[in-house]
């Protein structure tokens, strides 16, 4: 698969879990770690509103991310830094254990952008070098 196929993919799950994955997640919290404790349904509906925006803009990067690079790149910084603070909780302290499953993932789908974005931003710098102007 290609750097463009894995980035418009990544892009559509995104897509999809801020639309309806996290929000169904948070309502239905099936593995302990979407709902915050002790719970607070004004902070859920914070969370999944934010969530449901990222979701509204990946729709509209979807069909050429490249030209939402930022907004791609926003995507990526700030799930790695969510993720890395809910691991550090979730590993220092056993209340918050759960999410290993709600929240630490984001990790993983923040890279699942970073990696095609890279490799799309590396070859476009070698093939802007290697241009006519070169």
């Amino acid at each position: 698969m290609d750097s463009m196929t894995a980035l418009r993919r990544s892009v559509a799950l995104w897509a999809f879990m801020g639309l309806v994955g996290i929000p169904a997640l948070v309502f239905f919290d099936p593995f302990g770690g979407w709902q915050w404790q002790p719970y607070n349904p004004v902070y859920d509906q914070m969370m999944v509103s934010i969530y449901v925006a990222l979701g509204i803009c990946a729709l509209r990067a979807m069909r050429s991310p490249l030209e939402h690079a930022s907004f791609l790149w926003f995507v990526v910084l700030s799930s790695l830094t969510h993720g890395t603070v809910m691991l550090f909780h979730a590993v220092t302290h056993p209340m918050y254990f759960g999410h290993l499953i709600g929240d630490v993932w984001i990790l993983a789908g923040g890279l699942s952008l970073a990696i095609p974005l890279w490799q799309l931003g590396r070859s476009d710098d070698a093939n802007a070098q290697s241009g006519p102007g070169a």
